[in-house]
Order: C-alpha cells, then sequence, then structure tokens
C-alpha cells in the first residue's frame, strides 16, 4: 500500500480542486476567511503552495488572529479537499496521538519546524525526502532532542518510509577555494565550544537566522556564496575592524549630544 502511495500520491494537486476549495472557504467563519486573506491563501494554488510545499508557514496556530477553533475550521478545510474520502484517517490518528504523548519542549521543536500535522510532516519527509536539523532550534536540548528523533522515526517506520539521511556536503576552504573538505567531528566540536562562549542574544540571533551549527553557520557567514562573505571580500576584515569601531564611537558621541535640534517635518532648515 505505501509503496504505490509513496511520494506525492497522498496529497496530489489537482486543478479541479479550485472550485471545490472556494466552495468551502463560502461556508468558514468570518474569521477563518480573514486568516486565509490576510495570509495570502484564499485560492487552492495558494493554499496548497504555502501550506504543503513552503516552510516558512507553520501550522495554522502560527498565523494572526488564528485561535484553537479557527485553526480546526481551516484543518478541517484542507483535509476535505486532500483527504475527502478519509484514505488517510489511520495514519492521522497515528500521528497525532504519538505527538500528544511528547514533552511541551518536543512538541515546540516540532512545531518550530513545521511539522505538527501529518500532511506536512508527510510532504516534508516522503515526498520531498527532507532532512531537518532539529539542533538548530533552542529549544531542542539534550534531552529533547532523542525525543524528537524517537518520534520522527515513530511516525517514519509506520508509514513504511526511511528517515532521510543527510549526505556530507563538500565545503571549501575560505582561504583556499581549491580546498575541498568536509565538516568532522572535531570541526563540528571545535566551533560547539566556542558557540557556548557567545552571549545568549547571539546565539538566539544565529539560531534564529538558521546558523546554530558549524554546517549553517560555514553557508551563512563563510561560503564563497555568503552575502556575507561577498562584504567582507568587498570592504576587507580590517577595514570592517576599523569602520564598526569609528561607527561605536560615533553613536555614543551623537548620543552624548543634550542640544541636538529636533527637526519638524517642513521645517526650513538654513545653515
Amino acid at each position: 500500500m505505501y509503496k504505490q502511495i509513496a511520494g506525492a500520491k497522498y496529497f496530489k494537486f489537482r486543478p479541479s480542486d479550485r472550485k471545490k476549495f472556494l466552495k468551502e472557504v463560502e461556508n468558514l467563519s468570518a474569521r477563518a476567511k480573514n486568516v486565509l486573506s490576510n495570509e495570502q491563501m484564499d485560492t487552492w494554488d495558494s493554499f496548497y503552495f504555502y501550506y504543503l510545499i513552503n516552510h516558512d508557514k507553520g501550522d495554522f496556530r502560527d498565523f494572526r488572529n488564528c485561535g484553537i477553533n479557527t485553526t480546526n475550521e481551516l484543518i478541517s478545510l484542507m483535509r476535505k479537499i486532500l483527504n475527502p474520502s478519509g484514505k488517510y484517517n489511520k495514519e492521522i490518528e497515528k500521528f497525532d496521538s504519538e505527538f500528544k504523548l511528547l514533552s511541551k519542549n518536543a512538541r515546540s521543536v516540532i512545531m518550530h519546524f513545521k511539522l505538527s500535522t501529518f500532511e506536512k510532516f508527510y510532504y516534508r519527509y516522503a515526498t520531498e525526502k527532507d532532512t531537518v536539523n532539529f539542533k538548530d532550534s533552542h529549544n531542542c536540548g539534550q534531552k529533547t532532542l532523542p525525543e524528537v528523533e524517537i518520534f520522527v522515526k515513530t511516525i517514519c517506520n509506520y508509514l513504511r518510509i526511511k528517515v532521510p539521511v543527510k549526505k556530507p556536503i563538500i565545503y571549501f576552504n575560505p582561504h583556499n577555494p581549491r580546498i575541498p573538505f568536509i565538516i568532522d567531528k572535531k570541526l563540528d566540536k571545535s566551533f560547539s565550544d566556542e558557540f557556548a562562549n557567545l552571549s545568549e542574544s547571539t546565539t538566539r540571533q544565529l539560531r534564529k537566522m538558521g546558523a546554530g551549527t558549524m554546517e549553517s553557520f560555514y553557508m551563512a557567514f563563510l561560503s564563497e556564496d555568503s552575502q556575507f562573505n561577498m562584504i567582507m571580500k568587498e570592504i576587507g576584515e580590517h577595514n570592517l575592524s576599523e569602520i564598526l569601531k569609528l561607527r561605536s564611537i560615533m553613536k555614543e558621541e551623537i548620543k552624548q549630544l543634550k542640544h541636538l535640534k529636533q527637526i519638524k517635518p517642513n521645517e526650513r532648515v538654513t545653515y
């Protein structure tokens, strides 16, 4: 059964569902309609894309003015289109029951990666065969990580799909782009040790940027294609440090000026 439906067959996009979607939307509450409109998900094409394919949006609880009742209403709408005959009801029940057994922190991590409904989980793991680095979540500590990994493995085993394994990526030495290397445990440990010495605000910001691991940090700040690295090449590390120092000094100078005159809008300024 599962081999036959591997890939996108669970959630196959059918243009014929566009009319059905619009008809079902008419029966929604005013609040649910507003949520869809605000999130630009009020057509079947945009709904399908933003909910399943685009991982920047989580479940409906992440949306503004979307409480539990509205969330359930929108999930029901989604399943009327994707699961009209209830062909994967058992899978939903299994996923929901396992999700409820998780600790609060583990549920928070799953939600952080937009995987808190069966549809999003299945699309990510079975259809895209994507890998998720749960360590990038600030809530995923040493106790929570094994719990989350067991949850993923349990659901994947139930669905008879393999947990995707990320293949090693070849990186290049920033000082010599011709020298390739693979991030190993020693480099990971060095990064983890230095990362632990950073301030809480800095670590939070790096995790928010998706740069909380050696691999993701390399991609964001060291790789040839990263915007940060391009800026560094343009300015130069020494120049950048001097610019930052000058910026800091001038900010302090401006802060200490007690008689700065506020210019009102439309006021004519003479020099």
